[in-house]
């Protein structure tokens, strides 16, 4: 059986899960579901980065202990995954025990091949980031994600040569043997490495009293980021052992929103060539969204809950929405209205009254349809067609056009109904049970597209259709066309009440 992995970042507990975090962890569902649908063995890894400075301040203002504190903030983000139907396989803590033996064994084994050293750094410190910056990557002077000017620090860590990787991460880039996707990431990761002399990492903090110790010296803690980065070995079961890669390594998929592209496209890989771990097939950087045109952020009291979104839309449509509004892996901006309005074209008017105007038809007479002896040629190339494109987009991450390509084929449905004008036609006819077979035909390959990105609904619709066995299929079993028996149609409830 083909393996899948895929992985989000894992998500800083001391922050609480927003609109951003939750567009990533939903395309990852995304993906995750279709890649089972295809009858893959996937692992699906997400979870919460639990060390720093910042917890432990937080955890002291609080007067709880730092592990409280992080017990507190995780659940938030499992409750807001379960909301949202995120079918991970491991949610991982940085604090659970297999993690910290996973750190520690890599710390040992980049020691023991004379790859860290103890040195003094002096640099521009971001509180909120953990984490230093060259006064190049400053915008103005202030840190470029939160507008702050960052301290300056000086103290003693130990340095991860860094620098001596450089050429070969390169070379990888270049030759596509760790690809970068979209390709403006890849240059953005190109343009920054044959540009700037890499210099070797501080990987410990000296005066941070929260986070995993250095085994060898334990006055200093793991910087955070390379604490983090090293989830996606230990989320799999990985503890040490250098000769044997876990089952499910390397990642196929590893997604990232584009401000920590650089962790992941020059430290992460630079790590594992010190190690000789294969690298991830795909990294690949989404970008950033605007709320109404502005910059999400707390001062501007625009940060978006996607719990309490999932109230107003629905879940899954929800779901829907986070991937339909602008194409994936660039930028955009979304807004209350843009969402009202997409929900109420695409599902309410859409897919939602496509299915009551088709299942009214069908259950007039309480008829049984057959799947015809001679199959409709027009609906047999329809379908192929969007199936066709709907993989390809897919596969790309292209969620979006993998949206329009629904949003199309239900068009098509209508302007069938339209044509063909079934309830002009006599119900003891055969020419009604042909149109009305085809309809249902079609909307039961319309129940397995959007299966990945509303799941609740795409059973709700093979409920209607008298076709729960359909779940237990893979998609190949779904594709088969005019092989289906509709024998117990109802109505069943509107998927999608207008707002």
């Amino acid at each position: 059986m083909k393996r899948f992995y895929i992985t989000t970042p894992i998500y800083y507990v001391n922050a609480r899960p927003h609109i951003g975090s939750a567009y990533t962890t939903v395309a990852c569902d995304v993906l995750s579901r279709w890649h089972r649908m295809n009858g893959e063995d996937v692992f699906f890894l997400t979870g919460t980065d639990e060390h720093g400075e910042k917890v432990f301040k937080t955890a002291q203002q609080a007067g709880i202990s730092p592990i409280e504190i992080c017990n507190q903030n995780s659940a938030r983000f499992e409750k807001s995954w379960d909301t949202l139907k995120i079918s991970y396989n491991n949610f991982i803590r940085t604090t659970d025990i297999k993690h910290k033996q996973a750190v520690e064994a890599i710390l040992n084994k980049l020691k023991a091949k004379d790859l860290i050293y103890l040195g003094e750094y002096k640099g521009l410190y971001c509180v909120p980031c953990e984490r230093y910056y060259s006064v190049k990557e400053l915008k103005k002077g202030k840190c470029p994600f939160h507008n702050k000017k960052p301290i300056a620090l000086s103290e003693n860590c130990y340095f991860l040569k860094i620098s001596s990787f450089q050429d070969k991460l390169i070379k990888l880039i270049k030759k596509k043997d760790f690809l970068i996707e979209p390709i403006e990431r890849r240059n953005e990761v190109l343009g920054f490495l044959t540009s700037n002399k890499l210099e070797d990492l501080a990987i410990s903090r000296e005066k941070v009293e929260w986070g995993i110790k250095i085994p060898w010296d334990n006055s200093h803690v793991v910087y955070v980021w390379i604490d983090a980065l090293i989830n996606y070995l230990s989320g799999i079961g990985w503890s040490g052992n250098f000769k044997k890669w876990p089952k499910y390594w390397p990642a196929n998929i590893q997604l990232i929103g584009k401000d920590i592209l650089r962790f992941h496209a020059v430290i992460w890989p630079a790590i594992l060539l010190a190690i000789n771990a294969p690298f991830p097939k795909k990294l690949y950087a989404h970008g950033f969204f605007t709320v109404n045109g502005q910059k999400m952020s707390k001062s501007l009291g625009n940060v978006i809950d996607p719990e309490k979104l999932a109230t107003i839309f629905d879940t899954d449509a929800l779901r829907w929405l986070l991937l339909g509004v602008f194409p994936f892996g660039q930028d955009g901006d979304i807004s209350m209205s843009g969402f009202y309005d997409k929900y109420n074209n695409d599902l309410c008017n859409g897919i939602g009254n496509l299915l009551r105007r088709v299942t009214t038809l069908a259950t007039k007479n309480n008829k049984k349809f057959i799947h015809p002896a001679r199959v409709n040629s027009l609906f047999k190339q329809k379908i192929n067609k969007t199936w066709k494109e709907y993989e390809e987009n897919m596969n790309k991450l292209k969620f979006e056009r993998v949206i329009k390509n629904i949003n199309d084929f239900v068009g098509f449905l209508d302007k069938y109904i339209d044509k063909q004008k079934p309830w002009q036609v006599s119900i003891e006819n055969k020419e009604y049970t042909k149109i009305i077979y085809n309809l249902l035909e079609g909307i039961r390959h319309l129940s397995w597209m959007i299966c990945p990105f509303m799941p609740d609904k795409s059973n709700d619709i093979f409920e209607s259709l008298g076709l729960l066995k359909e779940k237990g299929k893979t998609i190949k079993q779904g594709q088969t066309l005019f092989k289906n028996d509709f024998k117990k149609i109802n109505k069943g409830k509107i998927l999608f009440p207008k707002l």
